[in-house]
């Protein structure tokens, strides 16, 4: 199933991506190493992380501790 799995900072711009394609049916890990897609370390804040399938999509918040 195709599935993207990103990063939003609170304004809700995209700034990093997980994962993205098609991904085999059952269980997947994914961690955010608190850095953006150009590899820059992310400040304390807020941030959301969104999967999106073809069933839907879900958001979780973040918090990153300083």
């Amino acid at each position: 199933m195709e599935a993207r799995l990103a990063i939003f900072d609170a304004m809700g711009r995209r700034i990093a991506t997980l994962a993205s394609g098609r991904l085999e049916a059952g269980r997947h890990v994914s961690a955010w190493t608190g850095r953006d897609d150009r590899g820059r370390a992310r400040g304390a804040g807020l941030y959301f992380g969104r999967l999106e399938t073809l069933l839907g999509t879900r958001t979780v918040k973040i918090v990153r501790d300083p």
